[in-house]
């Protein structure tokens, strides 16, 4: 039973913070693709084009069965592996003071992909739990820095601890931070794209301007409300593996509290 639900784990892990990340870049590029709108053929010389919900509909309509289905496992692996890319950049931020965590400063870092996430990996009221904890799993009492003791105390909870939440703060904050990043490349996909219809030697719709400049603040937004979601999931995946290990050790027996 232990083994499935660890591969059932495994999986939760792939969905959340890889296919469906890679599902929402995708999603974001024909976003972007259709407020592209005449540019995608002028830049592509007719080779893509122009998506409409005309043109939507004809693509949908030349599938048949054989072709559909290899049109979605070629999506399905392109969406994989750009979710994979997607966490490689995801990760590259590094720790950041309390004052790069907050407004412009963290999306402004975010834009750059370079999502900052917290000094402290749990809440410093908890340091005493902390140190009374990975007191338990040292073998000489050396205290154990973090790198040591969560790796140690989160397999302790996925064996003894059934309920426990670190496996899904650990989806959350993954899958929050790679929305982040891809929030970001549409941004980037928006503001290159306005500087080369600016640029441009035929005059361009004044549609696809105002198209591409509400995706890249709604790119800015999304970039805003999911890097903070990621610090606030971060948090508390460091903090439910120190709370969930201290109330397994040290917290009453199961049958006393249910007296109480």
């Amino acid at each position: 039973m232990n083994e499935l639900l660890t591969k059932l784990t495994n999986l939760e892990y792939e969905l959340f913070s890889v296919l469906i990340p890679g599902f929402v870049v995708g999603l974001f590029v024909i976003l972007w693709w259709n407020a592209l709108g005449g540019l995608a053929p002028l830049w592509t010389s007719n080779l893509v084009p122009e998506l409409t919900v005309d043109t939507a509909r004809k693509i949908v309509d030349s599938l048949n069965v054989p072709s559909g289905a290899g049109v979605g496992i070629v999506a399905f692996a392109i969406c994989y592996f750009a979710g994979h890319i997607l966490l490689w950049i995801a990760r590259a931020g590094g720790s950041t003071k309390p004052q790069g965590l907050k407004g412009w400063r963290r999306i402004c870092r975010s834009l750059i992909f370079r999502i900052p996430k917290p000094e402290n990996n749990y809440h410093p009221k908890l340091e005493e739990l902390y140190n009374k904890v990975q007191a338990k799993f040292s073998p000489d009492g050396t205290p154990l820095d973090w790198r040591q003791f969560y790796p140690v105390v989160k397999l302790f909870l996925s064996e003894y601890v059934r309920s426990s939440l670190v496996a899904t703060y650990q989806n959350k904050y993954t899958f929050h931070r790679s929305i982040a990043a891809a929030a970001a490349l549409l941004f980037w996909f928006c503001i290159l794209s306005l500087i080369g219809a600016w640029f441009s030697p035929i005059c361009v719709e004044l549609l696809s301007y105002v198209s591409l400049s509400v995706l890249a603040a709604a790119g800015v937004w999304i970039v805003w409300g999911f890097s903070a979601s990621y610090i606030y999931h971060w948090e508390m995946f460091g903090n439910s593996v120190i709370t969930e290990a201290y109330s397994y050790i040290f917290g009453p027996p199961p049958h006393e509290s249910s007296k109480k």
